[in-house]
């Protein structure tokens, strides 16, 4: 009963922020996606088949259209607040469409790992959702705990394109982030 308590509050906070500005960092856009790529290749090196490649592509393609998508509906304001180098924030209000992707990404990790033999009841499949939701809205999650290869894949092609597009699309989220220029 806890670990329903526990999930329950989890999505209730993990859909509150979803709706609302969070302050944009190099750790979320940059950093995490730089150590997924690692955790990825790390994976992926240690799972080496010709399936795993086969897998790896698929998951890839997947993870950029599902990135694309996330990527609708974004909203990026510069805020009145200054940050520690005296810079306007940039702040990120994800949505619906990021949320219903990252639900997407949950289920096809899910399937890949029963595609590759693991059984799964529902309180596997709950403490699964509660580890994913926790890596997101932490980064001591994010890079503590173990995760399979192809969900580094997952994250790192769909992060990496809604990154991408973000910095292309928002020339001052970019400097804010990446340049750490003034205008």
């Amino acid at each position: 009963m806890g670990l329903w308590i526990f999930l329950i509050i989890l999505i209730y906070s993990f859909l509150k922020t979803t709706g609302e500005y969070e302050t944009a960092t190099r750790l979320s856009l940059i950093i995490i996606p730089l150590y997924s790529a690692i955790m990825m290749i790390l994976g992926i090196g240690q799972n080496f088949t010709p399936l795993t490649m086969l897998v790896t592509l698929l998951l890839i393609l997947v993870g950029i259209a599902i990135g694309l998508f996330q990527t609708r509906n974004v909203k990026v304001k510069i805020s009145n607040e200054k940050d520690k180098l005296g810079l306007p924030k940039v702040k990120i209000k994800r949505g619906w469409y990021y949320l219903l992707g990252w639900i997407i990404i949950f289920i096809i990790g899910i399937l890949v790992e029963l595609f590759y033999g693991a059984e799964m009841d529902k309180t596997e499949l709950s403490e699964k959702l509660i580890i994913e939701i926790l890596r997101d809205i932490s980064s001591i999650v994010m890079f503590t705990n173990k995760s399979s290869w192809f969900i580094w894949v997952l994250n790192v092609s769909s992060s990496w394109t809604y990154d991408t597009y973000l910095f292309l699309e928002y020339p001052k989220l970019r400097q804010y982030v990446v340049l750490r220029q003034r205008n």
